[in-house]
């Protein structure tokens, strides 16, 4: 399981890689820090694609009114 968590004033919520990307919504300027476990290091390319779709959808539903997104 893949996490987006809430990124503000410079600090991210929650406990997550060093090296974790930070991805900014494509629709708006609200950022995000994808975290995963590291037994899933190896799909990350997957994660960031559905990264993507699930900021697009948290923009569209809540204006991102959640502080952390599940990527499943």
């Amino acid at each position: 399981m893949a996490l987006l968590i809430k990124v503000g004033g410079g600090s991210a919520v929650g406990n997550g890689t060093i090296d974790a990307p930070v991805l900014k919504c494509p629709c708006c300027e609200q950022v995000y820090r994808l975290t995963y476990g590291e037994m899933e290091s190896h799909h990350r390319h997957a994660w960031l694609r559905k990264a993507d779709e699930v900021l697009r959808k948290s923009h569209k539903k809540s204006s991102h009114a959640l502080e952390v997104l599940e990527l499943r």
